[in-house]
């Protein structure tokens, strides 16, 4: 089986056993765009993106992606806003949450309620506890931090979700620091290392300020 995208592996762990998901958690932008710097078609120029290639992948959501920032930053090629990446990958989880489930780690079910449909994806047990066991095994060094594991540790703790999955006073200590760019180990890269901080720091309090920026308009 094809591996879990960082978006992929993120979505598994946001959504619940009853088809429902940690909606306080959901800022699965920043989890796109970690795998755009894993897979170093983006990187950071200070606290904005830099385009560093275009070319398609034949993948749905990073060509679209990638077609989003080229636009933006025009002939010219200029910086990006994390802000401007995160406004236009809004709805990613469903985008992902749909993925998995024509590769069988998900099931939708699809209810109607009044005059609703109501979509719920119910995760993939076995893959969603595998997941949560090795970000146990990292957050209690038992494990060694790789490029993609040291990303998808750092958001658990920023968004939240580190909250919701079990994690011990000692682990989620650990999961800070790694979300901090701290004593990530010889197998992730430094450009890696450096790109944890500021997606964890930037990207997500990016996307809560515009939240909050949302809730604070006047109703008209």
């Amino acid at each position: 089986m094809t591996p879990l995208t960082l978006p992929e592996a993120f979505v598994l762990l946001l959504q619940k056993h009853n088809g429902s998901y940690y909606s306080t958690c959901d800022h699965t932008g920043a989890a796109e765009l970690g795998e755009l710097v894993l897979q170093h078609r983006v990187a950071f120029a200070g606290t904005k993106l830099q385009l560093l290639d275009p070319t398609p992948t034949g993948i749905g959501w990073v060509d679209e992606a990638l077609a989003q920032l080229q636009h933006k930053a025009g002939p010219q090629n200029k910086p990006v806003a994390v802000t401007t990446f995160l406004q236009g990958r809004r709805g990613g989880r469903k985008r992902h949450c749909a993925a998995l489930a024509q590769r069988g780690l998900m099931r939708l079910e699809t209810q109607s309620v009044l005059f609703f449909t109501q979509e719920k994806y119910f995760p993939h047990d076995p893959t969603r506890t595998a997941l949560v066991n090795d970000l146990h095994a990292i957050a209690r060094r038992q494990r060694q931090l790789d490029d993609r594991s040291a990303l998808l540790a750092a958001l658990v703790h920023a968004t939240g979700l580190v909250q919701r999955l079990g994690f011990d006073r000692a682990e989620r200590q650990r999961l800070k620091e790694i979300s901090k760019g701290q004593d990530l180990g010889a197998a992730v890269e430094q450009s890696i290392a450096a790109a944890t901080a500021v997606i964890t720091t930037t990207a997500v309090v990016a996307a809560v300020t515009a939240i909050d920026h949302i809730l604070r308009l006047p109703l008209s």
